[in-house]
């Protein structure tokens, strides 16, 4: 976008939202229907790849047709020309990451109500048989009410269940994903079913109640191998407020062996909807004292 265009089709383009290696999102208005929207739009080096092109393709394939509030709203795609863009639903919030770096206390407050609503968006992924593949906190817009909504799905592979499985039909060709979320298949190249993501999001709800990733390495060869081998510690040893029922939750999501994890999102939320996340809920950040701050 460096040539200072303010139009790219018929979006006119507002500000810069933020910029990653590949693509870059900016508010907008689409000049048909007035509203506003975010255009996620290749930077000038990604727009040479046929690749990163086909990414942008898929994840409009995948993403129109989802419908859920807990899922961010696709509206076009256009991948030929200077300006390869996909234009979604446009939202203020942060992603997970930002929040839980900035906004702590704010993401306590509101843990129970993020770590329902990022199950239930991804859940109605899984239902479309789709596998996100990259599950974890940056790819979750979160605001300040806790309402979660789950974005990017440039690496989703169709679920691979039963006989295809067996074929080994649809094997990733390299490792994509991020190291400190990935699920043992996922490094192992094996092919996925949701039960990945499933593993993913255990090691997000822990990341959420704990402020610590599950495993950190010193090199990246050493941060997967304790994905294949290490055992997590349990959340509540980590921070007590944790309840022994979620701790013991995010250990059966975390199991090495797919087999032994929950099968689906619906058996994850029924137990949720058993239990509570912390033994007495976070205080919202503007009941905060500074004297308890500071213990």
């Amino acid at each position: 976008m460096g040539h200072g265009r303010d139009f790219i089709d018929q979006y006119r383009i507002v500000r810069l939202i933020r910029s990653g290696a590949t693509c870059q999102i900016f508010e907008s208005v689409d000049g048909n229907t007035r509203q506003k929207v975010a255009l996620k739009v290749l930077t000038a080096q990604a727009r040479q790849s046929k690749v990163e092109r086909r990414y942008l393709q898929h994840e409009y394939n995948v993403a129109s047709k989802l419908d859920h509030d807990n899922v961010i709203e696709v509206f076009g795609v256009r991948t030929t020309g200077n300006d390869p863009y996909l234009s979604l639903e446009f939202g203020e919030q942060l992603n997970l990451k930002q929040r839980l770096r900035i906004d702590r206390e704010l993401m306590q407050h509101h843990a129970d109500v993020i770590i329902e609503q990022s199950a239930m968006g991804l859940d109605h992924l899984h239902e479309q048989q789709w596998v996100h593949c990259d599950i974890k906190p940056d790819n979750y817009l979160v605001d300040d009410e806790g309402r979660a909504k789950l974005i990017d799905f440039a690496l989703c592979q169709p679920s691979r269940t039963g006989f295809l499985a067996k074929l080994g039909v649809g094997k990733p060709k390299e490792i994509a994903g991020t190291r400190s979320y990935m699920s043992p298949e996922q490094i192992r190249r094996r092919p996925l079913d949701i039960r990945s993501d499933i593993y993913s999001l255990g090691c997000m709800y822990f990341e959420i109640v704990t402020g610590k990733l599950p495993f950190t390495g010193n090199s990246p060869e050493q941060l997967l191998t304790k994905h294949l081998k290490a055992k997590a510690p349990p959340a509540n040893t980590l921070n007590k407020n944790v309840t022994q029922e979620f701790s013991d939750l995010i250990e059966d999501m975390m199991r090495k062996k797919k087999e032994q994890r929950p099968n689906n999102l619906k058996t994850v939320l029924r137990h949720l909807s058993t239990m509570r996340v912390f033994r007495s809920k976070p205080l919202h950040p503007s009941e905060i004292t500074p004297e308890e701050d500071e213990a």
